[in-house]
């Protein structure tokens, strides 16, 4: 099966602007006349409702009242890794931290969302970093989480 076209998916390390970017994203398209429907973590629903009036903005935790079919909608993961409710949508926006470290073998595009955006992406994606010098902060992260934990906080990576 061909998996449907996204727009667009990111997969960066903390902090490093995910989420304004998809609501830069999100922002252009209602100025577009689109519907928007933006998913996200429970803690930034609020804040996403404040910056995107006018679109339809769901926590991890609720039911999304938008359907799959529904027309003209375009679809926003923010966090997908993290999200119960992630669904592969043709011309969907998605950016995320890795919640953990992929086996290629072990993990598929047929049974891992993250790899399975990969394939429907064709094998592209969107990879940032910080736009200032973090070292002390790195040192510190470093120190303070296991190495499987800082590749994907601090470095966004998503294979072993």
């Amino acid at each position: 099966m061909i998996p449907p076209r996204i727009a667009y998916l990111e997969i960066s390390p903390r902090q490093t602007g995910k989420t304004e970017r998809l609501v830069r994203h999100a922002k252009s398209c209602l100025a577009a006349g689109k519907r928007v429907c933006f998913v996200t973590l429970q803690g930034s629903v609020e804040d996403i409702r404040y910056r995107l009036p006018g679109a339809f903005i769901w926590g991890n935790d609720e039911e999304v009242p938008c359907r799959e079919d529904d027309e003209g909608v375009i679809w926003f993961y923010d966090e997908f890794d993290w999200l119960d409710s992630t669904k592969i949508h043709a011309g969907a926006y998605y950016a995320t931290t890795p919640k953990f470290l992929r086996t290629l073998g072990e993990q598929t595009a047929e049974n891992d969302l993250l790899l399975g955006l990969i394939e429907a992406n064709d094998r592209q994606l969107c990879r940032y970093t910080w736009p200032v010098d973090l070292s002390d902060i790195l040192k510190e992260a470093r120190a303070s989480y296991s190495p499987e934990e800082f590749r994907l906080l601090y470095l966004g990576e998503f294979l072993k």
